[in-house]
């Protein structure tokens, strides 16, 4: 089975100890797979020690607790003590692939197709993303040389139409925007200072929208990429809903997030803190793909045409 990267992805690499929101400082727990528990359990002196208090056998398995606020591990300049004293083959799974992601697709002639990337939490990921310039291609980990364009992997997967259609063309007016940041105010919240975000974008709303066509004309090519990745990244989480419900998700959340970078005047970190609240929360993801179906003002965010996706 090959696996397909965006272009952008060879030059990915954790910021580590440069990063300001750094995956070790997050409320979450750090889930320990029991091969990795079985080995911290074995190893011995201080720091098997202070493995052995950090690490929390709970109903569904080990993990770090992040009490305080970060993992036990995370040394004040930003590094992770276990890499520097095991190496970074003493990982667990997740801490080994965060924030990578891997979906498996299938193809129109019924190949199988592993979509891989990284996620839009990470800043060094949307750094990257928002750097490049032109649409959005892929490479084959086996033929690294060899540019796919992203029209040619959509139709590699059926979606003609999608591949016609790549550039983000927003259709919006008052009301469109007030039911989208009013639906975004529906989702889960991950703390309250995205709460606190929302509701400034619902108070600000009019001035916002005046400013809004400016911002997506000097922005166009960083929209179009967000667009693109978007939708990358969710052809497997769309695949029970048409194409065009997949089309309008990823044109809706792209124009929520050029709101909320006309509000914060910062685009990698609207975009950052928007995956962080919603793509990493598939509850979120459902209730904002079953909204483009249910609520025709949100419809109009995208002139995507429609069109069945096949089974992924």
């Amino acid at each position: 089975m090959h696996t397909i990267y965006p272009d952008f992805y060879p030059h990915f690499i954790c910021k580590a100890g440069a990063c300001r929101h750094s995956c070790c400082r997050e409320s979450w727990e750090i889930d320990i797979d029991d091969a990795t528990a079985a080995y911290y359990q074995s190893i011995d002196g201080p720091l098997g020690d202070d493995l052995r208090r950090a690490m929390v056998n709970g109903p569904d398995g080990w993990y770090f607790s992040m009490d305080g606020g970060a993992c036990s591990f995370l040394r004040p300049d930003g590094l992770c003590r276990l890499v520097l004293e095991l190496g970074e083959e003493s990982l667990c799974d997740i801490c080994a692939v965060h924030p990578r992601f891997y979906e498996v697709v299938t193809t129109t002639d019924g190949e199988d197709l592993e979509l891989g990337g990284a996620g839009l939490c990470c800043e060094k990921t949307c750094e990257l993303l928002l750097a490049g310039s032109g649409d959005l291609s892929f490479y084959d980990e086996e033929r690294p040389g060899k540019e796919i364009p992203f029209s040619d992997l959509l139709c590699q997967l059926g979606l003609d139409d999608a591949a016609d259609n790549l550039h983000f063309a927003p259709k919006y007016d008052a009301a469109s925007l007030q039911t989208l940041v009013d639906t975004m105010a529906r989702t889960e919240p991950i703390d309250d200072a995205w709460t606190a975000h929302l509701k400034d974008l619902q108070q600000n709303l009019t001035q916002l929208k005046t400013s809004l066509s400016a911002f997506l004309t000097a922005h166009q090519d960083a929209c179009d990429r967000i667009y693109q990745y978007i939708t990358y990244r969710h052809l497997e989480a769309a695949a029970p809903y048409p194409a065009g419900t997949l089309a309008r998700y990823a044109a809706m959340n792209t124009l929520f997030i050029a709101l909320s970078a006309i509000q914060t005047r910062d685009l990698p970190e609207s975009l950052r803190r928007w995956s962080e609240q919603i793509e990493y929360d598939t509850d979120n993801v459902d209730f904002l793909l079953h909204a483009t179906e249910r609520e025709p003002l949100l419809k109009s965010a995208s002139s995507l045409p429609s069109k069945e996706v096949p089974s992924l």
